[in-house]
């Protein structure tokens, strides 16, 4: 992956366990609203990343679909069933809760998390991950249109749920925009076009075009969509909807990705991507997922910990101890779980000819 995205995955990835860290009763959040933020980011991240990776596999007559989702499925299901299977011992023992159902938890660990069924939470980060699956899934298909087809699918699908939005009002069918899975592929669905576009502007001299401008000024392009993110983030805080907390994010996190990925290509190595492409930051990227996956049930161990052990301990202290907890969960469940899990499984698939 382009190394200043790879670095942006862990940043927009403490964006989101910004929004999970609870200060108090009375302040749910460190960060309200950051959490959208962060998964516009990476569902936007995984449309561009796939077309990166699949756009032209897809269209081989070798392309087969089965190994192809087999190989999303051993990077992301092992790994949601061992923090679900945490999340229980967890829920049972160390935070005392006895509210554990099993068909729901049975939804949960298949996957389902996007269906309005009641006690599905688990270990609630992975609902994700249930959207994801399907985007996986449709992404060969959707990957052969043509880039205007491709964007009037986009505006199709927007104006049909914008319309059942204004319809449905009275019974708030906005409450379920923000994990449901057909919703949320627009945010994919801009990922891919967004590739479209970044593979146009390389095909027509945009590396050498950006290198000529001076450096100020590839500051200034750089620094316009962590604007607009800081925008969208005030106005979502000051007055927060599901849909809002959506389509804020649409352009800045397809900006950012964009504008970064070009000036990754460029001879210049300068401004803030090339800030972002340091050996740890990027690293932190490549363990992401795993923090992503864990960093809940460590904010709430330590939580319910510190409530039991040390009650008078500031949320600063917490944080602290919480952020580094999550970050050292993360390295070790990616470098002797994640990862050999999914190199074992990936031995399954027939030996490309």
């Amino acid at each position: 992956m382009i190394t200043s995205l790879q670095a942006l995955r862990f940043i927009f990835a403490l964006f989101i366990f910004t929004e999970h860290f609870p200060i108090s009763e009375d302040a749910p959040h460190l960060l309200h609203g950051a959490g959208a933020m962060g998964v516009s980011f990476f569902i936007v991240l995984s449309g561009f990343v796939m077309s990166i990776g699949y756009e032209k596999r897809v269209q081989e007559p070798a392309f087969r679909w089965k190994d192809f989702m087999f190989k999303r499925l051993i990077r992301l299901w092992p790994l949601h069933l061992l923090c679900l299977a945490a999340w229980i011992i967890l829920a049972y023992g160390a935070w005392g809760s006895s509210a554990i159902y099993p068909l729901p938890l049975l939804g949960n660990a298949l996957l389902l998390q996007w269906l309005p069924i009641e006690h599905i939470e688990g270990n609630s980060v992975a609902w994700c991950l249930s959207v994801l699956v399907i985007f996986y899934a449709v992404y060969p298909f959707v990957a052969r249109f043509k880039t205007r087809s491709l964007f009037l699918f986009f505006v199709g699908v927007s104006v049909v749920l914008h319309g059942l939005t204004i319809l449905y009002r009275p019974i708030n069918t906005t409450a379920y925009w923000y994990i449901s899975p057909a919703s949320r592929i627009l945010d994919f669905l801009l990922g891919m076009i967004t590739f479209r576009l970044y593979r146009k502007a390389l095909n027509q001299g945009g590396k050498q075009r950006w290198a000529c401008l001076p450096v100020m000024l590839r500051w200034g392009i750089e620094l316009i969509p962590l604007g607009l993110y800081a925008v969208a983030l005030c106005y979502l805080r000051s007055d927060f909807t599901d849909l809002k907390s959506v389509v804020l994010f649409y352009v800045p996190s397809c900006l950012v990705i964009f504008l970064f990925a070009l000036a990754s290509e460029s001879e210049e190595k300068d401004g803030i991507p090339e800030l972002l492409s340091q050996k740890w930051l990027i690293y932190l990227g490549q363990v992401s997922f795993s923090f992503y996956m864990v960093h809940n049930l460590v904010i709430l161990s330590v939580k319910k910990g510190l409530e039991y052990f040390a009650p008078a301990t500031p949320w600063e202290l917490r944080l602290v101890i919480s952020l580094v907890g999550a970050i050292v969960a993360g390295i070790l469940v990616n470098r002797y779980f994640e990862a050999p899990v999914a190199n074992r499984l990936s031995k399954l698939l027939p030996a490309k000819k």
